[in-house]
């Protein structure tokens, strides 16, 4: 037996299911633009509101005296409403009650709606067939659009078709009950006509939908066959309209429907009128995005094959521009995506970001502060989405958050990049085959391909954006401040002048007066122990930050080994359950051994973590290098065997080289860049399995140097001094704190050395793979 659906359950795909009527006229709009129209031309009549009618209703219902029926819907229609009802149509629901029999008022005031309120969409596209009509139209979930659009992708390009679930059409029954289909193809004789009454597919219906019939008909004879065009018609309208509506869905949702950004916005698509009179569609003024404080542009392309993003931030507040690229492997890994195919899947993107800090927003030749700031309040609330130059809703509208940009800028200081500072578009395309509506047009569909999405345009935005305007901010703050050594040379400076010219005092005054020049003096003396007690608090506060990046060093480093704690106690109790227990003294040998195996890897660990304890952390030692490096790669044993790496290089024969350092801050050093090494190899084995991921550790002790390469991903040009900057990081949340290579600098400098990243391209074109760790200046 098949399903049976319910008449009803149209419903549920229609008036329920579209969130809005913007949204409505929005699917209807697209209609007309598949089919092929350059313009559309939408015209709201409304004299009399749903709320009016209602009343009227209402009135009928309780009142049975015609008379009295007409006398007060004559008062209530004149009074000051929302929509002034004109005169002549009070004058004619008087005639048509008058002439009502018997209960034929409510009818007769429901003609009277009818005649009188509509909305019409019209257009110039294609027009259908009445066979196209009868069979398509009418055929919901049709796989026409779908099927265009899989033709044109298949054939390398053209512009898709917007719908694609043949299920937009229903969204006429949002708003009105009455549906009329008036459409006609060039070189047809006669219009087709298709009339549909919802009402029938309503919560009171027990009707199955096989029972409605709904069949299209022959109109009238054209009076010129050329024309062609469909014009949708909607009556018993649901809803209250009015001017102020319309213009309310013009500013808010049809300004956005056509990328406002590009050279065709919205009044060359649309035409709208409300009861005769033009509705105007506001249009951004490129001219204000010139006074944007920041910027920020990317794009996603496919090179090779391989996806890269470029990108380029700018400061224009500060003067600053800074390019940024990604490669394939950080793509992949920016996104979390489960592998290279998922980017693929998506496709290639591009977005334009532009930024206004609220508070320094004044008034300039283009307009007043209060002008300035009307525009950005209108066009700010994220990034928009347009696939093929037209909206999909709701992303950057109002109350849409898709990139949680106010939940991350109200977690973090300075609220500096929220979506009411942000002006911007994300464009998409044919080609983004990953990335699908949803049924109900809120947003595209929860997919890999989506996830991907907004994972990188977060990525762009706080990392390559926020992060780099904070760093400017700070390095402005940190210029326009007086250092202390200048204040203390200054001070110093004033104080031999001031006791030079007291001298010379001292020499003219009379000796009753000369003890005014000791009290001056005393006074120097005490302001200068001030300075040295400023001095006092500057070394404290040094010694504290050196405190705090240990600590911090030291949290990394428990973190490191607590996950791999995590992983042998599982593998242990993995071994543990798969005892024979019918063989118990070979099982119990065999798993001594394995716990064995796992407990020396944990004592290894653990054996590095001791030099970092806060009693030993500052005590200088002797120690072989080379040897050290051997200890710190052989606790790794278990990783570097369990993910297939090869570890290499001259300190596995090294010739000694002893220095004396803070032993536990060396490892730090090396377990922080094999940290790095070890998660960007792997990641660059998942998008390339063919790769051998290897790491090379080089001693050098003529040189006093040691050089880390893998053959990851390596860094862009333009990151070599941003990644040593704190919580800069280019892996995704939850995968690194941004501290690592920061805190590593930082004791690189405690013993005077230097660590940086070479800038040659040792493994990959473009890119830097090799850290070097100069210990010369010791």
């Amino acid at each position: 037996m098949a399903f049976r659906i319910m008449a009803r359950t149209i419903l549920e795909l229609g008036a329920e299911l579209i969130s809005s009527d913007g949204i409505a006229l929005y699917e209807l709009i697209k209609n007309s633009v598949d089919a092929g129209s350059r313009r559309v031309r939408i015209d709201v009549v409304a004299h009399v509101t749903r709320s009016q009618f209602d009343e009227l209703l209402s009135l009928i219902d309780f009142e049975r005296d015609r008379n009295e029926i007409r006398r007060q819907a004559s008062i209530a229609f004149r009074q000051p409403r929302l929509v002034a009802i004109p005169a002549s149509l009070v004058q004619d629901l008087d005639e048509r009650l008058t002439d009502a029999d018997g209960g034929g008022s409510r009818a007769a005031a429901t003609a009277w709606y009818e005649e009188h309120n509509w909305i019409t969409v019209s257009d110039t596209g294609d027009g259908m067939s009445l066979q196209a009509l009868d069979e398509v139209y009418l055929t919901i979930g049709t796989r026409s659009r779908r099927e265009q659009r899989e033709a044109i992708i298949a054939a390398g390009g053209g512009r898709a078709p917007l719908g694609e679930k043949g299920v937009g059409r229903l969204s006429t029954m949002r708003l009105g009950d009455r549906l009329e289909v008036k459409t006609t193809r060039k070189g047809d004789p006669r219009h087709s006509i298709l009339e549909v009454d919802w009402s029938l597919f309503s919560h009171e219906s027990d009707a199955l939908l096989e029972d409605v019939v709904v069949e299209p008909r022959k109109g009238g004879l054209k009076p010129d066959s050329s024309r062609k065009g469909t014009t949708v018609t909607i009556r018993a309208l649901r809803g209250d309209w009015s001017a102020a509506k319309l213009e309310g869905i013009a500013r808010d949702e049809f300004a956005r429907l056509v990328d406002p950004f590009e050279k065709e916005t919205a009044n060359d698509l649309l035409r709208l009128t409300f009861n005769g009179a033009h509705v105007d569609i506001p249009e951004i003024d490129r001219k204000y995005l010139d006074l944007a404080h920041g910027t920020c542009t990317a794009r996603l392309v496919f090179e090779d094959g391989r996806p890269v993003i470029h990108g380029v931030s700018e400061y224009r507040l500060r003067g600053k521009r800074r390019p940024f690229t990604l490669n394939a492997t950080e793509v992949v890994t920016a996104s979390e995506a489960s592998s290279l195919d998922v980017i693929e899947s998506l496709g290639p993107f591009e977005m334009e970001m532009w930024w206004f800090n609220r508070r320094l927003i004044t008034g300039s030749e283009v307009g007043t502060q209060k002008e300035i700031r009307d525009e950005v309040n209108r066009w700010s609330g994220g990034l928009m989405l347009f696939r093929d130059g037209y909206r999909v809703n709701p992303y950057g509208g109002g109350s849409d958050d898709w990139l949680e940009l106010d939940r991350k800028a109200f977690a973090s200081r300075g609220y500096k990049l929220n979506r009411q500072q942000v002006i911007g578009r994300v464009r998409i395309s044919w080609q983004n085959d990953g990335l699908f509506d949803q049924t109900n047009r809120e947003g595209l569909t929860d997919t890999p391909e989506k996830r991907a999405m907004v994972r990188l345009l977060q990525k762009i935005l706080l990392t390559e954006f926020k992060s780099f305007i904070d760093t400017e901010d700070k390095a402005a703050r940190i210029q326009e401040k007086t250092t202390f050594e200048n204040i203390e040379e200054k001070i110093e400076t004033t104080e031999e002048e001031v006791r030079s010219r007291l001298r010379r005092i001292e020499q003219l005054l009379p000796n009753d007066g000369r003890h005014l020049v000791d009290q001056a003096l005393r006074l120097i003396k005490e302001m200068t122990s001030y300075l040295g007690e400023a001095r006092a608090i500057a070394d404290e506060v040094a010694s504290d930050r050196a405190q705090l990046v240990h600590l911090a060093g030291v949290g990394l480093m428990v973190e490191f080994i607590m996950h791999e704690l995590e992983r042998t106690t599982s593998a242990t109790l993995e071994t543990l359950g798969d005892i024979d227990r019918t063989s118990l003294p070979r099982a119990d040998a065999s798993a001594m051994i394995v716990l064995t195996d796992q407990l020396t890897t944990i004592s290894k660990r653990v054996a590095n973590l001791d030099p970092l304890s806060a009693a030993r952390r500052q005590v200088k030692e002797t120690f072989d290098v080379g040897e050290l490096i051997r200890d710190i790669v052989s606790g790794h044993g278990g990783k570097i065997a369990r993910h297939g790496i090869d570890v290499d290089g001259t300190y596995l024969s090294a010739r000694p080289w002893r220095i004396k350092a803070v032993r536990g801050m060396f490892i730090q050093i090396i377990e922080n860049l094999l940290s790095n090494s070890f998660f960007w190899v792997k990641q660059e084995h998942r998008i390339d399995p063919s790769l051998k991921p290897r790491i090379t550790i080089n001693v050098e002790p003529d040189e006093r140097v040691v050089t880390l390469t893998d053959n990851g991903p390596g860094v862009a040009p333009e990151m070599a001094s941003e990644i040593f900057q704190p919580f800069v990081t280019r892996r995704p949340a939850g995968e690194g704190h941004g501290l690592g290579l920061y805190i590593s600098r930082e004791v690189a400098k405690y013993h005077d050395w230097a660590l940086d990243l070479e800038r040659v391209s040792t493994v990959r074109p473009g890119r830097y793979n090799t850290f070097v760790l100069d210990m010369s200046g010791q």
